[in-house]
């Protein structure tokens, strides 16, 4: 009876987690766990492993056991949201579950057989009630429910393992425990990421968006030209400083197409070899840096391909030939653009590395091979980066302290670091997923990037890089016809959205000032009501384009903060907390919204300025 409840609560609310369970209902695996009923009347579970019979419950009094492990848990309260690991029968499960009728919890159960064991044993119906926000069974399956149930519920998550299972398995518990401290530290890291660029991106996309109007985009003019042709994507690791007579023999005979990436502009026009583009996607201010060189000597030879959400300050005064290609982190030209007679615009997808971009532009352009030239992604003695980068300093005690161990090229162990480590991941994930390209890496000492080649580049020069295949001006053609009908259509639908947010704005604070005061003269029930017109004016807000292209991704992080702490608040059982806690959560997130407002207003007449412009303009 308890299992045929259970089946129908997955049925209904997880039917994927139901649709794996079911096939474990004949296997002969279920043989290998079996019920035994202790003296006391319990049931405890038997585990026949490498033909041992191991009890994962105590045999003689499991709910007193299930009381010490509640017990050794001190901070868990009515506020706590807990991450079960391991169910066993779920003795120590409904311990906590009875104790605090109103917290949440998701279950993690790699061992499905265990899963089945539990759904027998605990009915989820005496407890779930919007309560159970998932279940997870492993091998990947879920964590989608499990990566939103960490973002509603932050600083009050508390994982609960059944220790005999964690004893028992200890491959599964590893397993798990990898991926939780792999997506604490992915969420940790992008939350870092959007904070540190989240205006600078939207920022950055306004003031380029004349560059963009007045270059071409490669994506667009040069899309597919080079199959059959080599590419090389020289990074600016320590190696480098190895390859310098080798690029610059392939530059003077012109066997490949070379792209520097970051600062190896710097080492290259130190040993007077220019690439044939530079590539640049940083948003920060310092990005200038990189191309001060290129600057200050003049430099007109060296053509730039530079993201649309680059910092602004890199595009001034550079004298050479521009190229553009618009970056996912642009809302600003993925609203504006339409190319004439085409559907869509072909993105770079933003990474942690101008590499990872630099190897997605090259497989849109059609190349058939990419070399990777002085890409370490670690260490190489005490060096960051190769000769001739002006800014770069030597490894500090405490980077070797903090450095992990990863696989070189040739199979030793050498020391890189969490950001290098992000790197080499995104770069394989690319070469997993982009088809039909050759990527070698060419590195000495460098870390082993899977799915990649080692050949050292000389080799590559004796037996594969013979005939002369960079075309003069190769990157000449068109500025790129993007259609002005729609962009000035797009301009009069902008400024009616800005309108309307400024109207929005207003409304949305009036609901605000009528919370805190009904809040304070205790009228709890109005309150609710009006607790739902805020709800409505938030909704305006995610429908309203100047916020959707401008306002809300230059506040993604405390958006989404907001919204993530929107069920939690609601829940709030004290009226006046709630009421206050409501108030202070939503005026925190409008007052930064209307202060970006008025600071981007300068710059939204500066764009559409450079609209008008290129609208009356004739190509």
């Amino acid at each position: 009876m308890i299992l045929t409840d259970n089946i129908n609560i997955l049925k209904e609310s997880d039917p994927q987690i139901w649709d794996k369970l079911k096939q474990y209902e004949d296997e002969k695996n279920r043989l290998l766990f079996q019920i035994e009923e202790t003296r006391k009347g319990d049931k405890t579970l038997i585990i026949t492993k490498d033909n041992n019979k191991i009890y994962l419950h105590s045999k003689y009094d499991p709910i007193r056991e299930a009381n010490t492990i509640v017990e050794s848990y001190e901070d868990i309260d009515e506020n706590s949201n807990i991450i079960f690991y391991g169910t066993g029968l779920g003795y120590h499960i409904k311990l906590i579950l009875e104790k605090y009728p109103n917290i949440k919890y998701y279950i993690f159960e790699p061992i499905p057989e265990l899963m089945y064991n539990f759904l027998s044993n605990i009915n989820l119906g005496d407890f779930s009630k919007g309560r159970l926000m998932g279940i997870n069974l492993g091998e990947g399956n879920n964590i989608e429910k499990l990566d939103r149930f960490i973002d509603q519920n932050r600083g009050e998550l508390e994982i609960i393992n059944l220790p005999s299972h964690k004893q028992n398995f200890v491959d599964e518990f590893d397993r798990f425990n990898e991926m939780f401290r792999t997506l604490i530290k992915d969420k940790r890291s992008q939350l870092a990421t959007n904070y540190s660029f989240q205006k600078r991106w939207i920022i950055n996309s306004m003031k380029n968006f004349g560059e963009v109007l007045s270059t071409p985009n490669i994506l667009i003019e040069k899309k597919g030209e080079f199959k059959g042709k080599t590419a090389i994507l020289v990074a600016a690791g320590p190696s480098l400083n190895e390859e310098i007579e080798n690029l610059r023999y392939i530059k003077e005979n012109g066997l490949a197409y070379i792209f520097s990436v970051g600062s190896s502009i710097n080492t290259l026009i130190h040993h007077n070899i220019y690439p044939d583009a530079a590539c640049t996607y940083d948003p920060t201010e310092k990005n200038q840096i990189v191309f001060q060189m290129a600057k200050e000597r003049d430099i007109k030879e060296i053509p730039m391909i530079f993201g649309s959400s680059v910092g602004f300050e890199t595009l001034e005064n550079y004298l050479g030939d521009k190229y553009h290609m618009i970056t996912s982190q642009d809302t600003v030209s993925n609203y504006y653009l339409k190319v004439e007679d085409e559907d869509a615009i072909n993105i770079v997808h933003d990474a942690s590395s101008i590499a990872v971009i630099t190897i997605q532009l090259l497989y849109q352009l059609g190349f058939s091979s990419i070399i990777l030239v002085g890409q370490n992604l670690g260490y190489r003695g005490k060096e960051h980066y190769s000769e001739g980068i002006s800014y770069s300093n030597g490894l500090s005690g405490e980077e070797i302290e903090k450095g992990i161990k990863v696989k070189d090229v040739y199979g030793n162990e050498i020391l890189s670091n969490e950001g290098f480590n992000s790197m080499r991941q995104q770069i394989e994930h690319y070469i997993e997923q982009l088809p039909n390209i050759k990527v070698i890496n060419t590195t000495k000492g460098g870390a082993h990037i899977k799915g990649t080649t080692f050949i050292e580049l000389n080799d590559i020069i004796d037996k594969d890089l013979k005939e002369n295949i960079v075309k003069e001006n190769w990157l000449e053609g068109s500025k790129t016809k993007y259609d002005k009908e729609y962009l000035q259509l797009r301009l009069k639908a902008m400024d009616k959205s800005y309108d309307n947010a400024i109207k929005v704005n207003k409304e949305y604070n009036s609901v605000l000032n009528r919370i805190e005061k009904t809040i304070n003269n205790r009228n709890y029930y109005q309150a609710e009501n009006l607790y739902i017109k805020l709800d409505k004016e938030l909704r305006k807000i995610e429908n309203n384009d100047f916020y959707k292209t401008f306002i809300l991704p230059m506040n993604r992080v405390q958006y989404k903060i907001l919204v993530d702490s929107i069920d939690s608040l609601n829940e709030i059982k004290d009226p006046y907390e709630k009421g206050r806690k409501i108030a202070e959560s939503f005026r925190n997130f409008i007052d930064v919204c209307t202060k970006d407002i008025e600071t981007i207003v300068p710059t939204y007449n500066e764009m559409k300025e450079s609209i008008s412009k290129y609208s009356q303009s004739s190509l």
